[in-house]
């Protein structure tokens, strides 16, 4: 059995196919037939034209005559074969770029009904959700949908203004605790450093999706520091750069380590408790790395990691000063980030995977955020969230034949300047989060705070 055979099944909703009409085109090509049969007949005409001259005596007429039907028959049948080729480049075009199979359908996840049996029926409720649950683990169910469902612009906006809604209840009490625990913990900084002892390394560059996810995920990460990795892309004289940023790496939401509960509670309120700790981090390494405005950035992360990235791509002045021109996603919670202008971001999501549903949100409905899904129970939160399972998320999209993944993988390489003469080298940066020392006592903590307020 072939690999493709073994690929999760998709859905794909959102990106540049909103508002493409691929029957526009297609009409277009087979207008062009009228026009190839007319080519065709004049150089049948010209063909018949030079058979009765060629019992004609080979007087300077004839012979200019004959000359001007060479001529004649040349110019139709190369009109002919170009009107074909057009044709055929126009209906390559609209297969390329139409709607695929993963477009005409949705997947529904037990965890979308979760609250609802929770909260109506107790414990009870709970042992009917797993009941549910085990049966979607098994059989999967997809529903049939138009696509004038995601075309719709009203829709669009009905649908997006109710996950909004919604997404406050959890972005407030994020914003709120991430509030907390920065004046209970004090002023802190950041410190990036490029990685002791870790020098530039070459690495392939990534021309495809799946081969993108695939060198991603071998980054590493540390339980004892945060660490990022930054690609810089080196085509002639044109310089882009790729930032690898990975997930949550401990449990804690104070410490040193900013690949924390702390960063989680930042991305996931929604802009309301600023920018992350680790969004700042990206930066100040794309910076070190030696990042000279105007060159073309792609960030790429997992989990905590793709949500940092989705927020620096929809910071209107981050992604304009780093030009971020792409987001990748795997498993992250990014239904509060709107893409900026020129920045597409694709989210790879899991529907049996918990974390890309913390902000209680769905994606956006924007022509600029494609959201390609499965949904595969491995029974395990682990399993259900590991980057292996959404690099096979994005191979099954690569060969699922939606025409956004071409022109998503073509923008993006267009954009970066990467192409088989591409050079790649890959440097780490270490990311620590340095707190002020804590005072004995609540009463020395405000003192301290009225003398950094009087400072």
């Amino acid at each position: 059995m072939s690999s493709e055979l073994k690929l999760p099944p998709i859905s794909v909703s959102g990106g540049h196919q909103m508002g493409i009409d691929t029957g526009t085109i297609r009409a277009s090509a087979h207008a062009l037939t009228p026009p190839a049969t007319s080519a065709l007949q004049v150089q049948q005409t010209a063909n018949d034209a030079l058979s009765a001259a060629a019992s004609l005596p080979r007087i300077p007429i004839v012979v200019a005559l004959i000359q001007s039907l060479l001529t004649l028959r040349q110019a139709a049948a190369d009109t002919c074969i170009h009107i074909v080729t057009l044709k055929r480049n126009l209906l390559g075009a609209a297969e390329r770029y139409e709607n695929s199979e993963a477009r005409s359908r949705k997947y529904v996840s037990s965890l979308d009904s979760l609250p609802f049996f929770v909260l109506g029926g107790g414990a009870l409720g709970y042992s009917l959700w797993k009941e549910w649950d085990k049966k979607l683990a098994t059989n999967p169910l997809w529903i049939e949908r138009g696509a004038w469902e995601d075309d719709n612009p009203l829709l669009a906006f009905l649908g997006n203004a109710n996950e909004d809604y919604r997404g406050m209840f959890l972005a407030i009490p994020s914003a709120i605790l991430a509030l907390e625990i920065k004046l209970s913990r004090g002023p802190s900084s950041l410190k990036v450093a490029p990685k002791i002892g870790a020098k530039r390394s070459n690495v392939p560059v990534p021309l495809d999706g799946y081969g993108l996810v695939t060198q991603f995920n071998q980054a590493k990460a540390y339980p004892d520091h945060g660490e990022i990795r930054v690609v810089k892309y080196r085509t002639g004289k044109n310089i882009a750069w790729r930032v690898d940023i990975r997930g949550t790496q401990v449990w804690s939401a104070r410490g040193p380590h900013p690949q924390d509960m702390r960063t989680n509670l930042q991305t996931n309120a929604a802009g309301l408790a600023g920018s992350s700790d680790m969004a700042k981090a990206v930066t100040r390494a794309l910076d070190q790395a030696g990042y000279h405005r105007g060159q073309p950035v792609e960030l790429i992360g997992h989990s905590q990691g793709g949500a940092v990235a989705a927020q620096i791509g929809a910071n209107p002045y981050l992604a304009k000063k780093y030009n971020v021109k792409s987001v990748v996603t795997m498993g992250s919670n990014i239904g509060s980030f709107r893409p900026a202008r020129g920045v597409h971001i694709v989210a790879l999501e899991n529907g049996a995977d918990v974390v890309p549903r913390l902000d209680g949100r769905a994606n956006p409905n924007v022509p600029n955020l494609t959201t390609v899904q499965t949904y595969r129970d491995n029974q395990g939160l682990g399993a259900n969230h590991s980057k292996e399972l959404y690099a096979q998320i994005a191979k099954a999209w690569q060969h699922s034949g939606d025409g956004d993944y071409y022109r998503f993988i073509e923008t993006r390489n267009h954009n970066l300047g990467i192409n088989k003469s591409t050079t790649a080298s890959a440097q780490s940066f270490v990311v620590n989060r340095e707190e002020a020392p804590q005072p004995e006592s609540s009463k020395a903590f405000e003192k301290l705070l009225q003398s950094w307020g009087a400072s």
